[in-house]
């Protein structure tokens, strides 16, 4: 038998409360005040701050030395700071907490300028090198510290890779050990460029830079190339190349007209390398310890190895981000050729 449908039960809704959207409101906007004091202000404090009371600039020691740093003997050890140069050299700033980068690595050998307990760095290369003044701005670091105690040494132990800038590098190390596999070399400079002129009119594509002076915008792709403008350029490719092949000649020891015979860009084995003096021995990390004891004038179990603390990731971010906010579009096109020239120890 068919019943009638019941009709549903009418409930009233709740009575609103006056101000409910104002309240909401300010809620809502108080929360994003904390938030946004929490993320840009509170914990980059926090950061920088937890950074300096929980890690100090050595961290270590490592194996295979012996003499711990709270060790009553470490009063005669020596110090020895382990740093990796990787990967292309350009002076950035490390993203992302990254260590192995040149900057990290040149911030690192800076602060150990001025630290007693440090008699040596050990730094293991594996780079084909990079900027022209990333690479001399590291090299120059190494020399500052060198000079800050005549006693103190340089040891390079290079992986797959010690060319060009790598090597400009090298040269203020006092012992150079490379992997029987290692490529060396690379001797040069080089500006990278190209000139599309010839395409651009093809597609009806017509060069509107605005310069200061006819040599403003050297090097710019739109325009033929401009005899005038290349003898600049290979002026300064000239005067850089003299000042690595120099440098070579110092760090090496050599004859520079024996290190202009190699400095045409190649690469060279270990062995050749070796034969030709530009390294001082083939082998690997874990028998550099007598050499640096020998270099160090003392035993190896005096040896204590360090390594610089790692930078909080986040901290790393927000630093590039602080770096970028700096950068003014309006400056760089003020000052920024069509085509800026960049020079690379190649």
């Amino acid at each position: 038998m068919d019943t009638a449908p019941v009709p549903p039960t009418f409930v009233p809704p709740p009575p609103r409360r006056r101000g409910g959207c104002l309240t909401g409101f300010l809620g809502g906007c108080l929360t994003a005040v904390v938030l946004v004091f929490a993320l840009f202000v509170a914990l980059p404090v926090w950061l920088l701050s937890s950074g300096a009371e929980q890690v100090s600039f050595h961290v270590g020691p490592t194996q295979p030395y012996a003499v711990e740093a709270g060790d009553p003997a470490a009063k005669d050890a020596r110090g020895v700071l382990r740093l990796a140069l990787n990967g292309v050299i350009t002076g950035a700033a490390p993203r992302w907490g990254g260590e192995d980068c040149d900057a990290a690595v040149l911030e690192a050998i800076e602060r150990a300028i001025d630290d007693d307990t440090i008699d040596a760095i050990l730094l293991a290369i594996d780079s084909p090198g990079g900027g022209v003044g990333a690479s001399d701005a590291l090299y120059h670091a190494l020399e500052r510290f060198k000079a800050a105690d005549p006693g103190r040494k340089v040891v390079v132990q290079a992986g797959d890779l010690l060319a060009s800038g790598a090597y400009y590098v090298a040269m203020q190390a006092d012992w150079i050990a490379v992997r029987p596999t290692t490529v060396v070399g690379s001797i040069g400079v080089i500006m990278p460029g190209f000139n599309a002129s010839a395409l651009a009119q093809r597609l009806g594509v017509a060069d509107a830079s605005i310069a200061s002076g006819p040599s403003k915008d050297l090097g710019n792709p739109l325009k033929p190339v401009n005899a005038a403008h290349v003898s600049i350029l290979q002026t300064v490719v000239d005067d850089l190349y003299d000042r690595f092949v120099g440098i070579v000649a110092d760090g090496r020891g050599l004859p520079e007209s024996d290190v202009r015979a190699l400095a045409d860009g190649r690469i060279l084995s270990a062995e050749d390398a070796l034969a030709h003096r530009l390294v001082d021995a083939i082998g690997y990390e874990d028998g550099l310890d007598a050499k640096l004891a020998e270099l160090l004038g003392c035993p190896e179990d005096r040896l204590v190895r360090y390594v610089p603390p790692r930078r909080p990731a986040l901290g790393g971010l927000l630093d590039g981000f602080g770096a970028s906010l700096g950068r003014g579009a309006a400056e760089a096109l003020l000052t920024q050729p069509v085509a800026t020239p960049q020079y690379l120890l190649r």
